[in-house]
C-alpha cells in the first residue's frame, strides 16, 4: 500500500517438519537472508532496503549488516526493525550443544529433542530441536562478540538506526542482552526501544511475579543508557487504558507522554515473545474465534473445566499469541522506516 517491494523469507529448516531443524546451521539462514537482499536490492533498482526480525530473524539481520559494513559493499541496509529479537539466550541453552552431539551415539537419539509436542499448529513447530537452540546460541555469541568489536573500534555511528519491539517479559530471549550487547554498544546514534509493559492492573494480583517487569520502569529512567526509550504501560495502577511514555537517550527525565486510544483487554497480563507481530483479528492467534467453529483456532479460547478433556496443553492457552496493542506497532514501524528511506 506505501510502494515497498516487500519479501517474507521462509529460513531453511522452517515451514516444513520439525526435524527440518536438526540439520541446518545458523550459516545457511546467514545465505538465505543474503539471497533475499539482494533479490530485493535488484527487485527495487538499488532502492533503499530496510530489513525486518523477529526472534531469530533479528541476529540475522544484524549479522547481515555487520557483514555489509566489513565488506563495504550494497546492500547496506537504512534501517533495522527488530521484533522480540534473539540477542541472547538462557545460559542453559549452551548445554543444547552437548546434547545435540550426544545424540548422534547410539541409543542416545532422544537428545536430540528438548521437546516433542503434538503438532496442531499450521504455522509454528510445538517440538524443538536441541540443534536449533544450538544453533540460536552459536548465532547470539558470534553477534555479540562483533557487535563488541564495532564498538570498540569506533565503527557504530555507521551503523544503520534500529529499532527494537519488546515484551517487558519474555520467557524466551534475554532482556538484559538486548541492552547490554546491543543498544548500550552501539551508542547513541538515533536507536529506539520500544517496550510493552505488563498490566499494572493485574500486576497488583499477589499471583503474579512482576520483578522482570520492572526492569522497563528502569530502563525508562536510566540516564546512562544512549538509546530513545518508549514504554507504553497503564495511564495509572487503577486503569486499563495506556499511555506512550518516552525518554530521550541519556536522560532520566520523561520528555514525552501519548495518550493510546487502547485499553488493556480483560484478563490479559501481559504480552509474550510470540505475540508482538499478530494483530487482535489474526484468524489463527486473534483475540475472537472465527465465525466458521469448525476452523482451527489457537488465539483466546475459554479453557476451564476439566483436566484431560483437551487434546491440546492447557498451559498453550496461558502465552498470549496476538498483539492487543499491535496498531501502535505498526504505527511505530512504518514511521520508522518513512523516516529512514529518504
Amino acid at each position: 500500500q506505501r510502494n515497498f517491494w516487500v519479501v517474507g523469507l521462509r529460513l531453511p529448516g522452517h515451514g516444513t517438519i520439525p526435524s527440518g531443524l536438526r540439520y541446518i546451521d545458523w550459516e545457511d539462514m546467514d545465505a538465505a537472508v543474503n539471497l533475499a537482499a539482494s533479490h530485493l536490492f535488484e527487485k527495487t533498482a538499488q532502492g533503499p532496503l530496510h530489513l525486518i526480525g523477529y526472534s531469530t530473524g533479528a541476529p540475522l539481520a544484524l549479522n547481515y549488516t555487520l557483514d555489509r559494513m566489513a565488506a563495504g559493499n550494497e546492500p547496506l541496509p537504512a534501517s533495522l526493525i527488530l521484533i522480540s529479537p534473539a540477542i541472547g539466550i538462557h545460559p542453559a541453552a549452551r548445554l543444547a550443544g552437548v546434547k545435540n552431539w550426544l545424540a548422534r551415539l547410539p541409543g542416545l537419539d532422544q537428545l536430540a529433542w528438548l521437546s516433542v509436542e503434538p503438532e496442531f499448529d499450521p504455522f509454528k513447530y510445538n517440538s524443538f530441536a536441541t540443534n536449533a537452540g544450538t544453533q540460536v546460541d552459536r548465532l547470539t555469541r558470534a553477534l555479540a562478540t562483533r557487535i563488541s568489536k564495532l564498538s570498540q573500534n569506533g565503527g557504530t555511528e555507521r551503523f544503520p538506526p534500529v529499532l527494537v519491539c519488546k515484551s517487558a517479559v519474555d520467557a524466551t530471549v534475554s532482556n538484559r542482552a538486548v541492552v547490554e550487547n546491543l543498544l548500550r554498544p552501539l551508542g547513541d546514534h538515533g536507536h529506539e526501544l520500544l517496550l510493552f509493559d505488563i498490566n499494572r492492573v493485574a500486576a497488583k494480583s499477589p499471583l503474579i511475579i512482576t520483578a522482570q517487569a520492572d526492569q522497563a520502569i528502569a530502563l525508562l529512567t536510566d540516564e546512562t543508557l544512549p538509546t530513545t526509550v518508549n514504554l507504553l504501560t497503564n495511564r495509572s495502577p487503577e486503569s486499563q487504558a495506556v499511555q506512550l511514555l518516552s525518554s530521550a537517550p541519556l536522560a532520566s527525565a520523561i520528555s514525552e507522554t501519548t495518550m493510546v486510544d487502547r485499553s488493556w483487554p480483560r484478563n490479559v497480563f501481559s504480552l509474550s515473545h510470540v505475540a508482538l507481530p499478530f494483530a487482535p483479528d489474526d484468524p489463527l492467534y486473534g483475540a475472537q474465534p472465527p465465525n466458521d467453529q469448525g476452523r482451527l483456532f489457537l488465539g483466546r479460547l475459554p479453557v476451564q473445566g476439566e483436566r484431560g478433556l483437551l487434546k491440546i496443553p492447557a498451559d498453550y492457552f496461558i502465552r498470549l499469541r496476538h498483539n492487543p496493542f499491535y496498531s501502535v506497532l505498526e504505527e511505530q514501524a512504518i514511521h520508522w522506516v518513512k523516516t529512514h528511506t529518504n
